[in-house]
């Protein structure tokens, strides 16, 4: 049975936010948390989770939902990661009950503080993208985070003028502003690249100007290279600055809904702090027990290529369909429940990057439709495979049933298998001919090992593979007939330049057509 459902209207209702926050200085602000060998690993701790309040001020001026890594489309030189920004917003949602935050991300690695000087394009794009904040909002610029210095180290000239360079930038920003009180909250570096980290320390904790504030990130574990914090590093970095910031409150006026009492680090009339260090926030460690859980399964479009560039990398661009939520949970390899994100598949399609799926998008328009219970995702795809490889006995059919009955001991129940596969049984006449019987035949073990003789299936109808047979596929993905099995139709969504994998906007689209699917002939059959 042939489903092919038009992508549901989303609202594109316009949000912006009350209260902004500038995002400065050099890599560590940026972020490199989770970065190795020029990639980005995909992992988003829980403090740095979007949120629908939070936005970012993209490249192109306009905002938008904010999620990691903030400073993609900033410091593109480099590849990013985790940074403080997200944590920082978070924590501050938490510990002052704001309104809708707007992050406005300005740094770039590897950058001196003589480049951001009043006149150069660094300082000047600084100050255009702060200004367009505020125009394009209602609101207010609240502080200026920094976290820069380690340039400074290498020479004794550089190290030994930071100080004095810093206060004329903090000078300059507020002039050009308009804003001669705005606060700052600067980062006393851990490390630099080269010797004279503690003269440049001894600048940062050392600066005497109103409303300037000095967290310290040394005691921070860094990376391997000595120089970037860990991802876990940037969470808890993101914490101190928000305390520093509530600090700071005690002795600034800002217009908040009900703030909470809090220990100040500081007397009322005291406006510096030299050193906040705050311990990360205990974590809800209890588990979660998915209620409704969806096996993910097949090759490459369903493990999710979304975003991934010709030099294999992911750009880390998630859709707001496709964001996390508090009640989306996915098996991991450990084969433990943990906040679902992109890339869904990351630790199981470990020979290719893995990028956007259909998963994220799916689960979130069926969210509502099963009353916002807890959900599981268990993804079980791996690119370049052929039906044969998820024959019986077969590693990768042993290990999707063996994880879908581990998802069920949570005491949930697996509500239907999504497949999209098939583009690798399009290379010669006898896999294409075969491709109807070994899919039916996937069908009946499945639902055999699982115990459940009428488990829903949702296979995608392939739109991309070997021009010669990929019409032979296609037709024994449509003709299957049997019970509770569904096809929807790739077919017209755009492909990315390869000519194989779905685009992220397709993959998007398509998770929004399997929930329609499975809303229309598997809830409304309920």
């Amino acid at each position: 049975m042939k489903t092919d459902i038009d992508n549901p209207e989303q609202d594109q209702s316009s949000s912006t936010p009350k209260h902004i926050f500038i995002l400065s200085g050099q890599s560590n602000m940026s972020g490199r948390g989770g970065v190795k060998h020029q990639h980005w690993d995909g992992v988003v701790p829980l403090e740095c989770q979007p949120h629908p309040s939070i936005l970012r001020l993209s490249a192109n001026l306009e905002w938008e939902q904010a999620n990691e890594p903030l400073h993609y489309d900033i410091d593109t030189s480099k590849v990013c990661g985790v940074g403080p920004g997200m944590s920082f917003a978070n924590a501050l949602r938490e510990q002052l009950g704001i309104e809708c935050v707007g992050l406005v991300p300005c740094a770039v690695g590897g950058t001196a503080i003589k480049k951001w000087a009043r006149g150069q394009n660094l300082y000047k794009t600084m100050v255009n993208r702060s200004k367009e904040s505020i125009n394009k909002s209602d609101g207010e610029i609240k502080a200026l985070l920094w976290y820069q210095g380690e340039s400074d180290t290498s020479s004794r000239h550089d190290a030994e003028a930071y100080k004095k360079n810093m206060e004329k930038l903090i000078q300059n920003v507020r002039e050009d502003l308009g804003l001669p009180s705005l606060p700052v909250i600067q980062v006393a570096i851990a490390t630099g690249e080269g010797k004279y980290v503690e003269k440049v320390r001894e600048a940062q904790l050392g600066m005497n100007l109103p409303n300037v504030v000095c967290v310290d990130a040394k005691g921070l574990t860094l990376k391997e290279d000595n120089l970037h914090l860990t991802t876990e590093s940037q969470a808890k970095l993101g914490q101190m600055l928000a305390d520093a910031f509530s600090s700071l409150h005690q002795s600034f006026h800002f217009h908040f809904p009900q703030i909470p009492k809090r220990k100040a680090n500081s007397s009322e009339n005291q406006t510096k702090i030299m050193e906040t260090v705050i311990p990360n926030p205990e974590q809800d460690q209890s588990a979660p027990t998915p209620k409704h859980i969806f096996i993910l399964s097949g090759q490459s479009n369903m493990a999710g290529r979304g975003g991934v560039t010709k030099l294999y990398q992911w750009d880390g661009v998630v859709s707001p369909e496709s964001q996390p939520h508090p009640s989306i949970f996915r098996l991991s390899a450990k084969l433990e429940w943990e906040p679902a994100r992109e890339p869904l598949h990351i630790d199981i399609d470990t020979r290719k990057t893995c990028g956007v799926g259909p998963g994220m998008s799916f689960v979130n328009a069926v969210r509502e439709m099963l009353g916002n219970e807890c959900i599981g995702l268990v993804p079980c795809a791996v690119g370049g495979t052929a039906i044969k490889e998820w024959a019986r006995g077969e590693e990768l059919y042993e290990n999707m049933v063996k994880r879908s009955k581990e998802s069920v001991k949570s005491k949930g129940e697996i509500k239907a298998l999504l497949w999209y596969q098939g583009e690798s049984d399009t290379l010669t006449q006898e896999d294409a001919e075969a491709y109807k019987g070994n899919m039916e035949t996937l069908i009946h073990n499945v639902r055999e090992d699982l115990g459940l003789p009428s488990l829903p299936i949702i296979q995608v109808a392939i739109v991309s593979g070997d021009e010669k047979y990929i019409e032979k596929v296609r037709e024994a993905q449509f003709g299957i007939n049997l019970p509770n099995v569904l096809c929807v139709d790739a077919k017209g969504l755009p492909l990315k330049e390869d000519n194989l994998h779905l685009t992220t906007e397709a993959q998007v689209k398509l998770g929004q057509i399997l929930a329609d699917a499975f809303r229309t002939h598997v809830m409304n059959a309920c």
